[in-house]
């Protein structure tokens, strides 16, 4: 049995294949009504190209969240998580909102507490409907050390 018409076939398609351009749908948004970012720290590892152990840091989990609430209103939420008691913890959440071309800072709330491993806090915010929405948060920590980093979600579309 010859292999020669399947070989001249094969060889066919492959360069047309190569000659003909294929096109792509753009990316079309979703439209989802939830959206979280979840984040934490092993007991030690690899952190930005330095080995660390669990006592070069105080932030083990950060977490932030948004949802549309069906009437006009987001809720948004987030909380830091250390991994000892700490004199002072903060969660800062920022809600966002897409312009189009960038995103804008619509409103922002600060949530502290002292000698804890823990502080939450969590807003219901009137929006715009027709809109992208997303939180970004900021989580603090000190205990003669201090310790930052931050989260942003996904964006949501508020109907």
């Amino acid at each position: 049995m010859s292999y020669r018409p399947l070989k001249l076939i094969s060889i066919l398609i492959l360069i047309l294949s190569l000659c003909f351009p294929v096109f792509a749908a753009s990316p079309e948004k979703i439209e989802r009504d939830y959206a979280v970012s979840h984040n934490m720290r092993g007991l030690s590892g690899d952190i930005n190209g330095y080995y660390t152990e669990q006592e070069d840091y105080l932030i083990d989990i950060w977490h932030c969240r948004i949802q549309d609430q069906r009437n006009g209103s987001v809720e948004i939420y987030g909380y830091t998580q250390c991994n000892r008691m700490c004199d002072k913890v903060v969660v800062k959440l920022v809600l966002q909102k897409y312009t189009g071309s960038s995103w804008v800072d619509v409103a922002s709330y600060t949530f502290t507490d002292y000698d804890t491993d823990y502080v939450e806090g969590g807003k219901v915010v009137l929006v715009e409907r027709g809109k992208y929405y997303r939180v970004k948060s900021y989580h603090y920590a000190y205990d003669g050390i201090s310790d930052s980093t931050t989260a942003t979600t996904n964006e949501i579309y508020v109907k």
